[in-house]
């Protein structure tokens, strides 16, 4: 089990720290559609290929507007979160610090 979520938190960070630019990253997409697109429509025709093409350009589209809401989600959890912490910090606030006298009356030294 540790090594699935140490393997899935790699994979995670291996996209943050990737340097490859949004142009570089395109062309590896395209020529990965493209090929794939060939080998699945082989002996099928043009047709089949242009399908295939409209098919994974239109997952990709779908899976960034996905993308665009879960973090819009997660922001306004955040902001939730963030504005449900001020809250309870409202609720108790510090105890102040109090001077007391006391004066013995009974046996006291």
């Amino acid at each position: 089990m540790r090594i699935v979520v140490l393997a899935v938190g790699l994979v995670v960070l291996s996209g943050c720290v990737s340097t490859e630019d949004a142009g570089v990253r395109a062309a590896k997409m395209e020529a990965q559609d493209d090929a794939s697109c060939r080998q699945l429509s082989a002996g099928k025709g043009a047709e089949a290929y242009t399908q295939c093409r409209k098919n994974l350009l239109y997952y990709r589209q779908q899976a960034a507007v996905e993308d665009q809401q879960k973090a819009e989600r997660s922001r306004r959890v955040s902001e939730g979160l963030m504005e449900m912490s001020r809250s309870l910090q409202s609720i108790n606030p510090p105890p102040q610090e109090v001077n007391v006298n006391v004066t013995c009356t009974f046996g006291c030294r």
